[in-house]
Parts: structure tokens; C-alpha cells; sequence
């Protein structure tokens, strides 16, 4: 499993999640996006349809700041591959519960869940003490999603969304 980051140096190092993969070994560094592509502004969803080239080109998160990046930030990193994530909620502290707001390390570790690469993704989440929070936080959301071709992703999301109460 190819997992590559896209450092742009915006956090700080000690609680830089991205750096933290590479460190331990789950990733490595590029300068250029490789395989899909983690990008909150596609519209295309990450699925199972996703899987074959996951495992020919693998798999690239932008490492950046929330407070840092905007959209035409993100618009700089889009490809036909590029994949947003559904619906998921951050379990780190600096984001808890918030929606679509996850670190460099629960989003791969996400996207490695959908893909049903299960055992990856829940080492990844063994980096941080954090990482069961957001398993427990996602988990119905993450099995709903396992597994699923785009079209089906996006009806779980729809109709979680709809479930929800309006705040």
C-alpha cells in the first residue's frame, strides 16, 4: 500500500499527523500528487470503484492547515483523481466533531476503511491516543460506506444528513 504525503509545512511539526505517518514508516513524502488524490473540494467521492488504482499509483493526502487552506488552495491539487471523503467527523482534539474536518491521519485512515483495507487503517489510528475516538465516533458511518461503489456512498451520506437535526 503506496500512502504519500504532501507536505506543505503550514502545522506545527509536533502535531503535524502527516509527518507523523512518514515517520513511522506508513508514507512517504512527494512534491506531486500520486494516485487519488484526498481533496474536500472534489465532488467525487472516494469509494470501492477507487480501489484498483489505489493499489497500482496509491494514495495522497495534502498535509495543510485548516486555517491555512481555502478553496482556491485546493483547487491547486485537482485531478481526475481526485476524491473528497463522505460525511465523517474528526476525532482529534483540535477539531472534535466537527463534520468533514479530519487531520492528514483519520482522513487516509478513512479512505483506507471505505477501500476495505481495514487492518492499515486502524494502525494508522493506533499513532495517536485519539485515533479510537474517531473510530468510535465513525464507526456506523465508516461500515456503511465500506465496501460501496460511489452512487451508494452518496445515498448513506444523503440520508445521514437528512436524519440529522437542523442546528
Amino acid at each position: 500500500m503506496k500512502i504519500f504525503v504532501i507536505e506543505l509545512y503550514e502545522d506545527d511539526p509536533e502535531k503535524s499527523t502527516g509527518r507523523k505517518m512518514v515517520r513511522f514508516g506508513f508514507a512517504k513524502y512527494t512534491e506531486k500528487p500520486r494516485g487519488i488524490v484526498l481533496n474536500p473540494l472534489s465532488e467525487e467521492v472516494i469509494s470501492i470503484d477507487d480501489v484498483e488504482i489505489v493499489n497500482k499509483y496509491g494514495l495522497s493526502v495534502i498535509d495543510s492547515s485548516w486555517n491555512k487552506s481555502d478553496a482556491k488552495f485546493y483547487a491547486r491539487f485537482m485531478s481526475r483523481f481526485s476524491r473528497r471523503l463522505p460525511l465523517l467527523f474528526a476525532g482529534n482534539p483540535i477539531n472534535y466533531a466537527k463534520p468533514y474536518k479530519l487531520s492528514s491521519l483519520e482522513a487516509v485512515s478513512a479512505s483506507l476503511y471505505i477501500l476495505n483495507f481495514i487492518d492499515i487503517s486502524l494502525k494508522l489510528l493506533s499513532l495517536y491516543k485519539w485515533g479510537k475516538t474517531f473510530y468510535d465516533l465513525n464507526k456506523e458511518l465508516l461500515e456503511s460506506y465500506r465496501g460501496k461503489r460511489k452512487d451508494e456512498i452518496i445515498e448513506i451520506e444523503k440520508s445521514f444528513l437528512k436524519e440529522e437535526p437542523q442546528q
